[in-house]
């Protein structure tokens, strides 16, 4: 009866180093990695550049810069090269505080405090300044591939349309409306007063919450599996996607923001706009 014992002890012991503990994850699969590398920097020669689009089209580079070191409408539109060299500093003047941009054909559409600027990019010309009844801080903008040109008010909580000349409201009650990014029948809107990520159904107005804890300036897709690069404008820029969020750059502490982010995905290179650091960054997005 003791060796029965003995045995019957040594094959429980073998059995339970086979099996896997409640909870153990035995999946092979890691989680991305992803790093920035600095490619280039501007010299501190912009004035307070709040966002940055890149021109797939023309390969260029537009720096809205609100400009809150001059008195008066002095905010300014500068146009770049890709590898950082100024093509025209003060491209487009005479702006109260150009913020948001978004391209259609020949077409930049940008925010510029309580109206929507229309400016011909081929001719270099303001066409028409929209004013937008009721607004008080308008912010990021994005264009549909259909036109239709959707902006945030982030001290009222909404998003509204421009299309046909005409404005309306798409979304009320966003508190603290930011980001957004046109994602084809859903757009992603950042309520940065309740820091979430929300990817709303255009149709329906319905959302889910893809992202919590983030007060998030400007979105770019990564075109990286489904990943979405965001912006804070305390100088941090995450990774957004497969249910994580991944930390790719922190200039918080040397208080250095980082605005509304522009983005080649043919080069996977973020433009940064360095908000009062006055400069624009280029990191290529690596992943590992």
């Amino acid at each position: 009866m003791k060796k029965a014992g003995f045995l019957l002890v040594v094959l429980v012991f073998l059995w339970s180093c086979q099996t896997k503990s409640p909870g153990t994850d035995t999946s092979t699969s890691k989680e991305p990695v992803f790093n920035l590398v600095e490619l280039w920097r501007t010299d501190s020669i912009m004035k307070t550049p709040e966002s940055v689009l890149y021109d797939p089209i023309r390969e260029v580079l537009y720096v809205a810069n609100m400009n809150r070191i001059d008195e008066g409408e002095t905010g300014f539109i500068s146009k770049l090269n890709t590898d950082g060299s100024i093509i025209d500093l003060n491209w487009i003047t005479g702006l109260k505080e150009p913020r948001g941009m978004g391209l259609h054909g020949n077409l930049l559409f940008a925010t510029d405090s309580d109206r929507i600027l229309v400016i011909d990019v081929e001719k270099g010309e303001l066409v028409k300044a929209v004013p937008i009844d009721g607004a008080v801080f308008l912010n990021d903008l994005a264009v549909s591939s259909d036109g239709k040109v959707y902006f945030s008010d982030s001290r009222v909580g909404r998003v509204q349309v421009y299309a046909n000349d005409n404005v309306s409201t798409w979304l009320d009650s966003v508190p603290g409306a930011n980001g957004l990014f046109d994602a084809g029948d859903y757009m992603l809107v950042s309520a940065s007063g309740s820091k979430e990520l929300r990817k709303v159904n255009k149709a329906t107005g319905e959302y889910d919450v893809i992202a919590t804890g983030l007060g998030i300036d400007g979105i770019e897709s990564a075109d990286i599996d489904d990943f979405y690069i965001v912006s804070e404008w305390k100088g941090t820029i995450h990774m957004v996607g497969q249910d994580t969020l991944i930390r790719v750059l922190d200039t918080e502490a040397a208080k250095i923001n980082s605005a509304d982010i522009g983005y080649s995905p043919k080069d996977k290179i973020i433009y940064v706009p360095t908000f009062h650091d006055n400069r624009v960054v280029a990191y290529s997005l690596k992943e590992e």
